[in-house]
C-alpha cells in the first residue's frame, strides 16, 4: 500500500489485524507491506490507513459494494478450453475498429442472445444468433468484417446499469453487472473467456480504460490525497494525477495486468489529454516491449474536461502525439471529425453537407493527418491538425458512443429522405470517407444500419445518453433488416479496405511518395500507389464528391475498374464519381 501521508497502514485478513512495514520499492516511497502467513485465496481483505478502511488499488477482485478485496490467484485462472491463438494483425493500418456497450448490444431480446446472456459478458460470444432470419451479435461482426471491438467500461464502475459505466472504482476488477456468477474465480474465468471467444472468431478485443478519473474522490481520497489533481481536469471534481510517480506505476501496472491475465489486445484511454505525454509514451513503450509480440493497439482522446490546464504543453494533445510514435500511440482525430460531420451536437453540418469551405482539411485526413515535417518532436501548436507522424496515429472517425451518433446527427440538421433517400446517402458518404483514408477506422454499434437513439423526438437525451434507457442506447436488431442496404455499404466498403493495400499505407513516407492528392473546387482526388517501388505508378484512385452532381475523373493511363460506389460494391467501366459519394478506381 502506498501511504506517503500515515505510516499508521494495517491489513486484515480471516479477522486478524496484521500492520504493515515499510517496504524497499526502488524507486518509490512511502510504501508498506505486510506477509500474512497462511492460504488465503478467496478470501476477502480490508486495508485501513490511520482510521480509515480503504480500498486496495490493486485489487484483482472485490466484494461488491464495499473496500474489501478479495485474495485470488489469478496466475492459476484459464479460460473455458484454454487459451487460444491470438488473431495475426501485420500492422495496426490493418484495423478496422467496433466500438461495443456489453449491455447494450445483446440486451434487447431481438439480439437472439439466450435472456440469461444478455447484457452480459458471455452475450457478446455467442454464437448462431438471429432475428428474423438475420444474423446477430458476434456473428454480425464477422458477417461486417471488424478486426477488433472496443468495449466501454467494463472494470468495476459505481453505477447501476443501463450506464456506460465512466465511473471507476476498482481499475482491476470486471464489472459484477456484466457477469453472470458471483464465484470470484468464476467472474475471472467468464472475462477471459468472453476475449478468447472473440479470438476464436478472429476479433481483437480493446478496453476503454479511464484512468484519468474516478467514480468520486472517496475512491481513494482516505488512502492519500495525493492521487488528485489540485486543479480539476476531467470534468468530474476527482481527476487523477500521473504525475505522481505512484499514480503513473499504478496505471502502468493494471494496464499490464490486463494484457498479462485477460489476453486484452488493446487500449482506448478516456481522456488520455489529462495525462502527461511523457508517462503515456512510458506506459506504452512498457507495454510493447514486454508483450512484444502482441502489435498492441493504443489510442485515446487528445483531449482534457472541458477546462483549461496549465500544464497543457505536457499533456497529449495532436501536438505532442509525434512524440507518442516509438510505443505506437494513437489519437482520435476530432480535427478531421468535425471536418467531415460538422459539430457533434448542432444542426451545423460539414464536409458531408455539401460544405466546399473544408476541403483542404478533407485532403488532410484523407492522407492520415501526416506532419509536415517529419519528426518525433512536439509540435508549436497543441492543435496543430497534421500530427501523424505516422497513418497508426489518427483513429479516423464520425461516430462515438458520445454526443450524437452519425444518423441522429444527419436527421437532426434536418436532412431529408430516410433510409434511401439523401440522408441515408450522407451516412454512407461518412463512412466511406473514414473507411478509404489512411490511417485506423473507428465507428460506433449500429452506425451499420441506421440505429438511433432518438425516443419521441427527444434528441436532447441522444446528445449524452450516458445513462438513458435500454430504450435510448440498446442496439435494436431489427433495424439491420429496415436498413439492410447500409448494412451491405459498410460491409462492402470493408472488405474493400482489407482488398486494397493502397488504403492501408504504414508509414509518412509510404504517404508522401505514393500518393497524389488533389483538389478541385470542393472535390478531393487521391491517386495512390500500394507499391513502395512504384510510387508514382498509381493503382487506386479514390473520389470524394460532397456536390449534387457526378464528376468526371481523369483517371491515368491504363485499364481501371470503378469498385465501389454510393451503393457498395461495383464493377464499372465508367469514370464518373457521383455526388455526395465516395467513389473508388482500381486496376485489375
Amino acid at each position: 500500500m502506498w501511504s506517503p501521508d500515515s505510516s499508521q497502514v494495517s491489513v486484515t485478513v480471516g479477522g486478524q489485524s496484521h500492520p504493515l512495514q515499510p517496504a524497499d520499492v526502488s524507486g518509490y516511497t512511502g510504501v508498506y507491506q505486510a506477509v500474512v502467513p497462511g492460504n488465503w485465496k478467496n478470501q476477502p481483505y480490508q486495508f485501513r490507513v490511520g482510521n480509515n478502511t480503504v480500498r486496495d488499488p490493486y485489487a484483482r477482485m472485490v466484494k461488491p459494494g464495499t473496500t474489501e478485496g478479495i485474495v485470488m490467484d489469478t496466475e492459476s485462472i484459464t479460460p473455458v478450453g484454454g487459451w487460444a491463438p491470438r488473431p495475426v494483425i501485420t500492422k495496426r493500418e490493418d484495423a478496422v475498429i467496433y466500438e461495443m456497450n456489453v449491455r447494450s448490444f445483446t440486451i434487447d431480446p431481438s439480439s437472439g442472445v439466450d435472456a440469461a446472456k444478455r447484457g452480459k459478458f458471455a452475450g457478446l460470444t455467442q454464437t448462431g444468433t438471429t432475428h428474423n432470419g438475420v444474423k446477430t451479435g458476434i456473428d454480425h461482426l464477422k458477417e461486417l468484417g471488424v478486426t477488433h471491438v472496443q468495449l466501454l467500461p467494463s472494470f468495476d464502475f459505481n453505477s447501476t446499469v443501463p450506464n456506460w459505466g465512466y465511473d471507476p472504482l476498482n481499475y482491476n476488477v470486471p464489472e459484477e453487472q456484466f457477469s453472470q456468477f458471483t464465484a470470484p474465480e468464476d467472474r475471472v474465468r467468464e472475462f477471459q473467456t468472453m476475449v478468447n471467444e472473440f479470438h476464436k472468431n478472429g476479433i481483437r478485443v480493446i478496453m476503454d480504460v479511464v484512468y484519468n478519473h474516478t467514480a468520486n474522490k472517496d475512491v481513494f481520497q482516505n488512502i492519500t490525497g495525493k492521487y488528485y489533481h489540485q486543479t480539476e481536469l476531467s470534468g468530474t471534481g476527482n481527476s487523477l494525477d500521473d504525475g505522481n510517480p505512484m499514480v503513473s506505476r499504478m496505471i502502468m501496472d493494471s494496464l499490464r495486468y490486463w494484457v498479462d491475465t485477460y489476453n486484452i489486445d488493446g487500449f482506448r484511454f478516456d481522456l488520455l489529454g489529462v495525462h502527461q505525454y511523457k508517462n503515456v509514451d512510458q506506459w506504452a513503450k512498457y507495454l510493447q516491449s514486454s508483450f512484444p509480440d502482441r502489435t498492441l493497439q493504443i489510442h485515446g482522446e487528445p483531449w482534457s474536461g472541458g477546462v483549461d490546464d496549465p500544464q497543457q504543453a505536457q499533456k497529449v494533445r495532436y501536438g505532442t502525439t509525434p512524440a507518442l510514435a516509438g510505443g505506437h500511440v494513437g489519437v482520435f482525430n476530432g480535427a478531421y471529425r468535425d471536418a467531415v460531420k460538422g459539430g457533434t451536437r448542432d444542426r451545423i453540418l460539414g464536409y458531408m453537407g455539401g460544405s466546399s469551405s473544408n476541403a483542404s482539411a478533407i485532403a488532410l485526413g484523407m492522407r492520415g493527418s501526416p506532419l509536415t515535417t517529419k519528426s518525433t518532436s512536439p509540435l508549436p501548436n497543441p492543435w496543430d491538425p497534421a500530427f501523424a507522424y505516422d497513418p497508426e496515429q489518427t483513429i479516423n472517425y464520425v461516430s462515438a458512443h458520445d454526443d450524437l451518433n452519425i444518423w441522429d446527427k444527419i436527421t437532426y440538421s434536418g436532412v431529408n429522405g430516410g433510409t434511401t433517400g439523401r440522408a441515408g446517402q450522407m451516412n454512407r458518404f461518412a463512412a466511406g470517407m473514414v473507411l478509404t483514408s489512411q490511417g485506423i477506422p473507428f465507428f460506433h454499434e449500429g452506425d451499420e444500419f441506421l440505429h438511433s437513439k432518438v425516443v419521441n423526438g427527444d434528441y436532447e437525451a441522444a446528445k449524452n445518453s450516458y445513462e438513458a434507457g435500454d430504450n435510448v442506447n440498446a442496439v435494436q436488431w431489427g433495424e439491420k433488416t429496415t436498413n439492410n442496404a447500409t448494412f451491405r455499404y459498410y460491409k462492402d466498403a470493408i472488405t474493400l479496405r482489407k482488398n486494397t493495400p493502397a488504403l492501408r499505407l504504414g508509414t509518412w513516407d509510404a504517404v508522401k511518395a505514393q500518393m497524389a492528392t488533389s483538389v478541385n473546387g470542393s472535390v478531393v482526388t487521391s491517386a495512390i500507389s500500394s507499391r513502395a517501388d512504384a510510387p508514382t505508378s498509381h493503382d487506386t484512385v479514390v473520389v470524394y464528391n460532397p456536390t449534387n452532381s457526378p464528376v468526371n475523373v481523369n483517371l491515368p493511363a491504363g485499364t481501371w475498374k470503378k469498385v465501389l460506389d454510393t451503393n457498395g460494391t461495383t464493377d464499372s467501366t465508367s469514370t464518373t464519381a457521383d455526388g455526395l459519394a465516395v467513389t473508388v478506381f482500381k486496376k485489375p
